[in-house]
């Protein structure tokens, strides 16, 4: 696995089978559940200090506080304290992304899912955010309920996982698979803060 400037990874298409790109730093999303329709809302604001210290983050989550500290002008101990303090807080965290192409995981789609008429957008937004394969769901305005991307190994993998998750559940109504034939562009460096949905 080769690391990559944090906020910076692009995937191109072809990619090539040995790269992966990583991510080393992103907004946390909020363990909280108790406010309905809260993806985008209640989150501690970012301000000040914090803000610039997030913005070096997002540059290189691998960078140190001291070196942070030297550019901001600040104590080392007033940045460990602060980014400590914003990851206590579930503001942010540390991870790493792999490129599932170069993991061997080919076959990929977005799926647009409307849900059935005995099931709510947000029941069925929590059923997706628990499988493994889901690597993105959304709940959205328009035509759809959810946009959902998924990743797998194989052709037969993704028949399968619509046949169980889709097809077969009561929780949705239609499915609309949109295969993906090429990743051209992965940009993760503005992500927001995302609560939990109810």
């Amino acid at each position: 696995m080769k690391n990559k400037i944090a906020g910076n990874s692009k995937l191109t298409s072809p990619s090539p089978p040995g790269i992966a790109g990583v991510r080393d730093f992103t907004f946390a999303r909020s363990k909280a559940k108790n406010e309905p329709e809260a993806e985008f809302f209640g989150q501690p604001r970012i301000e000040g200090l914090n803000l610039k210290i997030v913005e070096h983050l997002k540059e290189d989550g691998r960078a140190t506080f001291s070196s942070i500290a030297e550019k901001l002008g600040v104590s080392e101990s007033t940045v460990r304290t602060r980014v400590t303090r914003m990851r206590e807080q579930n503001i942010i965290q540390f991870i790493t992304v792999t490129n599932p192409l170069a993991l061997g995981h080919s076959s990929w789609a977005m799926l647009g899912i409307s849900v059935g008429q005995n099931s709510s957008a947000a029941e069925a937004a929590e059923y997706f955010r628990e499988i493994d394969e889901v690597v993105y769901a959304m709940r959205v305005a328009g035509r759809f309920d959810l946009l959902v991307e998924v990743v797998v190994d194989s052709p037969v993998s993704l028949r399968a996982f619509l046949d169980e998750h889709c097809y077969e559940s009561s929780l949705v109504s239609s499915v609309e698979p949109m295969m993906g034939l090429g990743l051209y562009k992965s940009l993760y460096k503005w992500e927001i803060p995302l609560a939990d949905p109810k």
